[in-house]
């Protein structure tokens, strides 16, 4: 998506091209913020950019964030590739993810050192394929305040089975072990009961429901203290979307929160 495609800027915000560590980035912030902002690092799904989500991270600016999005590798100027081709999706979506959390810590070092961001205020979020990426991010990264997830899986272990099934391929031991090292469920020690919201709807069929409702089970014991800090808002008879309810829920949740 060219960026000359946006003619109207926001009165309300600022929107600039950087790169963080060499990856291409949006930056959103309030018009005439100063000082240290708290901060949103957004993730894109599949098929998408940057450019793509860049209405979304507008609108948390709006309400006084300033948000982080990064191209994923082989996405917007990164290389893109034939996402509706036989076979892509099998063979880059965990290399893909995992890409994403490796680069998060870099990210975040370089938003904190140059880019106003403040350290202890900083938020993790993602749809669908960025929401999977999100939830590693936030094992690898226990600085995150808090994480919001649209559409994705916390349970990468699970969500990789389920993947393995429905494309009939077998499993893959030594995938399975890195997996594990950013898997929530097998990190519980690592959330550390930072808050986490998940908004899903109930009829997805591209990232069921039932993995978040699994990883709701799994971690609500490390959650007992404080079980506010973990919820599971799903919405009736949405397919793999977001919805306006849903991106409400989410500031409603940073502003307690973050």
């Amino acid at each position: 998506m060219s960026w000359s495609i946006f003619k109207h800027e926001s009165e309300f915000v600022t929107t600039e091209r950087i790169e963080v560590n060499d990856i291409p980035c949006l930056k959103i912030k309030p018009k005439g913020a100063t000082g240290l902002l708290p901060t949103v690092l957004y993730y894109h799904g599949w098929h998408s950019s940057k450019e793509f989500q860049r209405f979304m991270g507008a609108t948390f600016a709006c309400y006084g964030y300033q948000v982080i999005l990064p191209d994923a590798l082989h996405h917007g100027e990164r290389n893109p590739i034939d996402y509706d081709a036989e076979g892509m999706l099998e063979k880059y979506i965990w290399k893909i993810i995992l890409q994403n959390v490796k680069e998060s810590k870099g990210i975040i070092e370089n938003i904190i050192s140059d880019h106003n961001t403040d350290p202890d205020r900083i938020a993790v979020m993602g749809n669908s394929m960025g929401g999977i990426s999100a939830a590693g991010i936030f094992v690898h990264n226990t600085n995150i305040k808090c994480e919001v997830i649209f559409n994705g899986s916390c349970d990468w272990l699970a969500i990789d089975k389920l993947w393995r099934k429905m494309g009939n391929l077998n499993e893959d031991t030594a995938n399975a072990k890195k997996l594990a090292e950013y898997d929530s469920v097998t990190n519980q020690d690592k959330l550390h009961q930072r808050p986490i919201l998940m908004l899903h709807g109930d009829s997805d069929t591209s990232v069921p429901i039932q993995l978040q409702r699994g990883f709701f089970e799994k971690v609500s014991d490390s959650y007992k203290e404080f079980p506010q800090m973990l919820k599971l808002i799903e919405t009736e008879r949405l397919d793999h979307y977001k919805t306006t309810s849903m991106v409400e829920r989410a500031i409603e949740w940073l502003k307690e929160y973050l």
